[in-house]
């Protein structure tokens, strides 16, 4: 069974990465957004958010200058790959809006694994959905939206639209989804 690690950038992803990998030691491992300049050893890494596919990549190989190649992934309409190849140049793998799920990146890059890449199975590390902030030495990029973690927004109400939306997920993906903590443990269950 082909297993991906889906890395958010919450306190406890370096926990939950150490306890996925006792559990997977072969697995894959892909960084979502923030968590990009966590791990050093991932072959994978989604810009959830597109316009920030370049920053994430710099902020990567600034702290990583020597790491393996791995693959940037992205998101976009299918009318705009021509010209997004030219504006994001580090984008290695173009995928279209229809694996944008609503339930944060985190979940997008679990339908990625599944669907584009492949995997059989994909257990979320780091993404426990419930407001607990980010790991020390994520990427230093701006945000201008939202985030699970963020306290200056109005965080319940953001967490709990985002869980709704992680639900339904859940139910798509059951059995192919799992997590090692939080609220998307909850509802995908821990990996067997």
């Amino acid at each position: 069974m082909q297993t991906l690690l889906v890395c958010g950038s919450a306190p406890c992803v370096h926990d939950d990465l150490s306890a996925a990998l006792l559990l997977r030691p072969l697995a894959t491992v892909m960084l979502v957004n923030g968590a990009s300049t966590l791990v050093e050893n991932a072959d994978h890494v989604l810009s959830g958010h597109t316009e920030k596919a370049e920053l994430f990549a710099a902020q990567r190989r600034k702290v990583f200058p020597n790491v393996k190649p791995w693959r940037l992934h992205a998101t976009i309409k299918e009318a705009h790959r021509h010209e997004a190849k030219t504006v994001f140049p580090s984008v290695t793998d173009w995928w279209d809006k229809s694996y944008c799920t609503g339930a944060t990146s985190i979940a997008k890059g679990a339908v990625i694994g599944l669907r584009a890449l492949g995997f059989d199975e994909v257990v979320l590390c780091g993404a426990p959905m419930d407001g607990s902030g980010y790991a020390k030495g994520e990427a230093a990029v701006g945000h201008d939206c939202h985030r699970v973690g963020d306290p200056l927004v109005q965080t319940r109400r953001v967490i709990e639209g985002y869980r709704i939306k992680y639900k339904k997920f859940a139910e798509q993906y059951r059995d192919r989804v799992f997590s090692m903590s939080g609220f998307t443990m909850a509802c995908s269950g821990a990996p067997r």
